[in-house]
């Protein structure tokens, strides 16, 4: 298997924006100029808030995680809250230490008056710049699994394209905003969300944000840390790729501040909702909805919360700490999809009355998996023997093809380098378990029916497609990985009004390595066009679109011929060289619902549950999986099974949205509309820039511009 370290290795030091692979790259984003403040020049730096337990519930790699445990969410296996086990008195570069969490699953609390080049070591060696400063709350006592950490600063940015890079072991999350701390007052700049090592290269993830006004606005990045080593590093970027630290302002770097000049009344807001409040399916999925409101200056009115969910007034639970309310769902009743959408409204007032707020958002990630005892149809392959040859690779009236590099001749199931990994393979789970025992190892926070999936999720055979060291850089520039395609002979679904898919898919792709995917698609007339299932992919390869949902053209159409695998093909010269090649569907941006992200830990190893719609009444429904992949990793799929399952319930038809007011008062603009969506502006509608306001509450007010004009309008 390939080692992470031989990709970071080869990266290039110059940050080339065009070609930089590493990370998740959200789309170009312009920063609105209503969101400048003034900040308190006499207090430069960062405001560090810092969670950190290692108990085994709370080391997952993801934003979800983190900002469950800086809203005082995170818990152990039988749901009790965890305490924070950090250090009040260990603050390092911060100026002083911290009072204690109160309650004990709060946060520490620092102020860092220079730079963000920490790790868990005073004078270490991790990343770009060092020696590093100590992360401040870092307990020498406990280990550093499970640590969480957000950056709230304010920095003063120049007029046109500024460049930011953050170096990071593990994810990390920037944003900016009206409100960056609520979790529909802020905007996704870049993030990271899996785990990695810190980079010593020079190239962490890079994002670009432009400045239409030079100004000071307000950001927040979010930094978790599962496990093992641990550090984050905040630069800006020169145009010749030279790195400088956010704040180091003797080196030139763009100053940043941890307060404002003047105290500012804060109204109760949002400070953390899970399924993340994001139009895209990401790793991990919850049975409940649970968002924590925060008091600002104000309370909030406990009593006054309403929520309702695809249109259905829902109960919730709630639950009062400190100045936080936990409103919580429950465990939602009946069938629900990951890759399904949902609306949700949000309604409280603070403690005067005087404040109200209405919330409405779109999200994924909502999942119950409540499926028939048996299915209409499908496939374990525990009929068959395991593979003997190139003849038997898969069942009888399947196809499987593959330009996967030859790396050892001869037929050996014990040998991961012979050409029996050729192609998908129907090996044993007694077969597979030395040669990729992660397979067998699954997400056991995951429930079918109410009831934890163990690890008996996989057994007789299953297909396999195996992870080595596959990669060959032919003189021509070929590079040759590991592609597999398999198309399954035909199921008939004549009878299923709502057929629902479900396969049992062990997922490991590098969190590092961007030449990786893993779909599946299907078909309803023999094979000649395909509907979109499901698109694996990465951290790494991960692109966002100013909404916060998947970029399917900029993902798929992405080129890169140092990393991505291609074929030689006789008469017609190379093919691959991105994504799109391998995908059978038309590509558009239609295809991005379907994109869900899978990295190489145990989260990515589960049921996963699709309805296919157009599969209704067909009797010739075939699937085609596709594994690409260059020095790994590995991908079994075992329990092929269609279900009739009807849907929960139907969600409302989506309105149009459309303003419905503009009213001028006070200095400030307000703008309502109806039907959702998020209103975004631009000052020049010949201009192709629109700036996401992130809000998609239905009303939004903002300072009237002293010159100019300025347009708005809403986008689903």
């Amino acid at each position: 298997m390939c080692n992470i370290k031989r990709y970071l290795r080869n990266l290039a030091v110059v940050l080339a924006l065009a070609a930089f692979q590493s990370g998740t790259l959200q789309a170009q984003i312009t920063l609105d100029p209503a969101w400048r403040v003034s900040p308190d020049t006499s207090k430069p730096g960062f405001i560090w808030n810092y969670f950190s337990n290692g108990d085994g519930a709370n080391t997952g790699n993801s934003i979800d995680r983190a900002e469950r445990d800086l809203a005082g969410q995170a818990t152990d296996a039988t749901g009790a809250l965890l305490p924070n086990l950090g250090d009040p008195n260990a603050f390092g570069t911060a100026i002083a230490a911290s009072a204690p969490a109160n309650p004990t699953n709060g946060l520490l609390h620092f102020e860092i008056p220079g730079v963000i080049n920490l790790s868990k070591a005073d004078g270490g060696a991790a990343g770009f710049v060092t020696p590093d400063e100590l992360e401040p709350g870092l307990n020498s006592n406990e280990s550093t699994d499970g640590q969480a950490a957000e950056i709230l600063t304010y920095i003063t940015l120049a007029a046109g394209t500024n460049v930011m890079v953050v170096n990071s072991d593990d994810g990390f999350q920037t944003s900016s905003g009206p409100n960056p701390v609520d979790a529909f007052g802020k905007v996704t700049l870049g993030e990271f969300n899996s785990g990695r090592g810190a980079s010593a290269t020079g190239t962490g993830t890079v994002f670009t944000v432009v400045v239409p006004q030079a100004g000071t606005y307000p950001f927040r990045t979010v930094w978790e840390n599962g496990g093992g080593d641990s550090n984050i590093e905040w630069f800006t970027a020169k145009p010749d790729g030279t790195l400088i630290l956010v704040n180091d302002i003797a080196n030139g770097g763009v100053p940043a501040y941890r307060a404002l000049a003047a105290a500012t009344p804060l109204p109760p807001y949002v400070k953390f909702v899970t399924p993340l409040a994001v139009p895209r399916q990401v790793e991990q999925s919850r049975r409940n909805v649970t968002m924590v409101l925060a008091d600002g200056s104000t309370a909030v009115d406990d009593n006054s919360v309403t929520l309702t969910i695809d249109g259905q007034s829902t109960p919730v639970t709630k639950q009062r700490q400190g100045n936080l309310l936990t409103v919580d769902t429950g465990v939602l009743p009946g069938l629900h999809l990951a890759g399904e959408a949902h609306t949700g409204v949000l309604t409280f007032k603070d403690s005067t009355g005087a404040y109200s707020r209405t919330q409405q958002w779109t999200f994924y990630n909502l999942e119950n998996l409540i499926l028939p005892a048996s299915p209409v149809t499908g496939e374990n392959f525990d009929s068959y023997p395991e593979s003997t040859s190139p003849a038997d690779t898969v069942p009888p009236g399947w196809v499987a093809t593959n330009y996967t590099f030859r790396e050892t001749p001869g037929w050996d199931l014990t040998d991961i380098t012979s050409d029996a990994f050729l192609d998908m393979v129907i090996i044993s789970t007694n077969s597979v378990f030395p040669l990729e025992d992660e397979v067998l190892l699954n997400d056991t926070t995951q429930t079918i029916n109410g009831i934890p999936l163990t690890n008996g999720w996989m057994s007789g055979n299953l297909l396999f497609s195996a992870s080595d060291g596959r990669v060959k850089a032919d003189p021509d520039g070929i590079r040759v990985g590991q592609i597999r395609f398999v198309v399954t002979k035909p199921f008939n679904l004549s009878t299923v009004t709502n057929p629902v898919l479900t396969f049992s898919s062990a997922a490991r792709l590098s969190s590092g390595n961007i030449g990786e995917q893993m779909t599946v698609e299907y078909s309803i007339d023999g094979g000649t066009n395909w509907l979109p299932v499901i698109y694996m992919q990465n951290a790494a390869t991960v692109k966002l679109s100013s909404d916060g949902s998947y970029d399917a053209l900029a993902m798929f159409n992405n080129t890169n011929s140092s990393w991505m695998p291609r074929w030689p093909t006789p008469g017609v010269g190379p093919l691959g060289g991105s994504f799109a090649a391998m995908i059978a569907a038309p590509i558009s941006q239609a295809l991005a619902p379907y994109i869900t992200t899978r990295n190489d830990g145990v989260a990515a190893r589960k049921v996963e549950a699709i309805r296919l719609t157009q599969a209704s009444k067909q009797s010739d429904v075939r699937l085609r999986l596709t594994h690409i992949g260059e020095c790994g990793w590995e991908w079994g799929i075992d329990n092929i099974a269609f279900y009739d399952i009807s849907p929960t319930s139907a969600p409302p038809p989506p309105g149009q949205p459309k303003i419905t007011g503009i009213t001028s008062s006070g200095g400030k603009i307000t703008i309502q509309w109806t039907g959702g969506g998020t209103l975004e502006s631009t000052t020049s509608l010949t201009s192709s820039v629109w700036t996401s306001t992130g809000n998609s509450s239905g009303t939004f007010s903002e300072p009237q511009p002293a010159t100019g004009n300025k347009f708005y309008r809403v986008k689903m």
